[in-house]
C-alpha cells in the first residue's frame, strides 16, 4: 500500500459496522417503555450531540474548547456500540468489562483503515474524560438525552425520572446549563403527562 491509499474494501468494511448504528435503537429507552418504533438510533444520539456543539459553538470556543475535535469525538463516541451494543446500567454489566468489549470493538471496526489511529486516540481521550474537549462532549452525551427524554416526556405522557436524578452538578455553570434548566423546568408542562 502507499501511504494514504483509500482502499474501499477497508473503508466498507468499517462503514458496514458506522452504518449500523442507524438502526440500532437505544436500550435505555426501550427499558423505559418508549415504543420501538418511536426510539431514536444510536446514529440519532451522536447526530444530537454534534447539533448541541454546533449550536454552542460559540460559547464553547470562548471556553478555550476545540469545538471540531469535540464534534469528532462526538460521532464517534459510540462506534463500538455496534458491535458491543447500547448496554445501559440495568444490564448489570462491570464498567471494567463494558469498556475492555468497547476497547476491542473499537479497535476492530476501524482497524485497517489510515485513519485508525487517530480514531483510536479520540475515543480513548472521550473514554479518559480529563481534556477540555471529552468533558464537553460527555456533558453533550447527558444533555442531548435529557432533550430526548424532555421530548419523550411529552410525546408519551410519561414520566422519565431516573433519567434525570443527579443531572444538576453536571450542568453547573456550564455552556448547557440554561439548555438544562430550562427544559428541567418546564417538563410536563405540554400535554398529557402522567405519573
Amino acid at each position: 500500500n502507499q501511504k494514504n491509499e483509500i482502499l474501499p474494501s477497508e473503508i466498507l468494511s468499517t462503514l458496514e459496522h458506522t452504518y449500523l448504528l442507524k438502526s440500532i435503537p437505544r436500550s435505555g429507552w426501550l427499558q423505559s417503555g418508549i415504543p420501538r418504533e418511536g426510539v431514536e438510533s444510536i446514529a440519532g444520539h451522536s447526530y444530537g450531540m454534534s447539533m448541541l456543539i454546533l449550536f454552542l459553538r460559540g460559547d464553547l470556543k470562548s471556553r478555550g474548547v476545540d469545538v471540531d475535535r469535540a464534534l469528532k469525538m462526538a460521532l464517534i463516541h459510540a462506534l463500538a456500540e455496534a458491535i458491543v451494543g447500547d448496554i445501559t446500567p440495568l444490564d448489570r454489566i462491570p464498567l471494567s468489562d463494558k469498556y475492555n468489549a468497547e476497547v476491542k470493538a473499537f479497535s476492530d471496526i476501524v482497524s485497517g483503515i489510515d485513519e485508525s489511529e487517530y480514531l483510536r486516540e479520540l475515543w480513548t481521550e472521550f473514554e479518559a474524560g480529563q481534556t477540555p474537549e471529552s468533558r464537553v462532549v460527555r456533558r453533550m452525551d447527558k444533555l442531548d438525552m435529557l432533550i430526548q427524554a424532555y421530548f419523550y416526556e411529552i410525546k408519551y405522557g410519561k414520566k422519565l425520572e431516573s433519567f434525570w436524578e443527579d443531572m444538576d452538578s453536571l450542568f453547573k455553570a456550564s455552556e448547557s446549563e440554561p439548555i438544562y434548566n430550562y427544559i428541567k423546568l418546564n417538563r410536563f408542562q405540554t400535554k398529557g403527562s402522567t405519573e
